[in-house]
């Protein structure tokens, strides 16, 4: 059984308890040790807030999980899948802490894919995980040979185990000058916020929060922490 690890962000909690929030694996903008872009973030709007959070690391599956058993107050990421399930009542959201964008990619050299019909009789990989954002957008008619990490689906694609496959920008770009894809063709687009049980708790952290974030992206931190995996908003 996988075991969840937790860690403890700032101190002095203004909301009672502190906000306990799942951590899905997301490639340097959320990570186990709190290195990523989207915590270090948070923790800098925390700094100025009497708030404390809790981070549970889990993967994908898990994360959702517990955030649908209330078993977390709130989740890093999933914003789009969760804006499925849940009606507007049910979710507190916070200002965005960046946006991404999926597309399909194939070998350098090799032409790309700009519509779901080239995808037919080809061995399409995805990130474990993705499927939850990208079933609704591929239908029943696509299925995805599910990998592990951007690093090994560049490495199946050009071992020619796959003959494309679908990652998210900005994860991807660390491995851009190996692939191709079309910019003018993405199959979704979304931002990452942290997504909150709507309590009166959680509404005010939220609250409080947000105003925090906006701060840093008005400073220009948001660009600063994300460097090359900033996308513009």
């Amino acid at each position: 059984m996988l075991l969840a690890c937790v860690f403890l962000v700032a101190f002095s909690p203004a909301w009672g308890e502190g906000i306990r929030v799942a951590v899905p694996p997301l490639a340097n903008l959320l990570e186990k040790d709190h290195s990523g872009v989207y915590q270090r973030l948070v923790a800098q709007a925390l700094e100025p807030l009497d708030a404390e959070i809790e981070q549970v690391f889990y993967p994908y599956r898990r994360s959702l999980k517990a955030f649908e058993e209330r078993r977390v107050d709130c989740i890093f990421s999933l914003t789009t899948v969760l804006e499925r399930r849940y009606g507007e009542d049910e979710l507190v959201q916070s200002y965005p802490l960046g946006k991404f964008v999926f597309y399909v990619f194939t070998p350098a050299g090799q032409p790309s894919i700009t519509s779901l019909d080239e995808l037919d009789d080809r061995v399409v990989g995805g990130i474990m995980g993705h499927e939850v954002y990208l079933k609704p957008v591929l239908g029943e008619n696509h299925g995805l040979e599910q990998v592990r990490t951007e690093e090994q689906a560049v490495r199946m694609l050009e071992l020619g185990r796959i003959d494309a496959f679908i990652a998210a920008m900005p994860d991807i770009r660390p491995f851009l000058d190996r692939l191709n894809y079309s910019p003018e063709h993405p199959l979704m687009h979304s931002f990452d916020r942290l997504n909150c049980h709507n309590t009166a708790r959680n509404r005010a952290f939220i609250q409080a929060l947000s105003g925090e974030l906006r701060k840093l992206k008005e400073q220009g931190v948001y660009e600063k922490e994300a460097r090359d995996l900033y996308l513009p908003f």
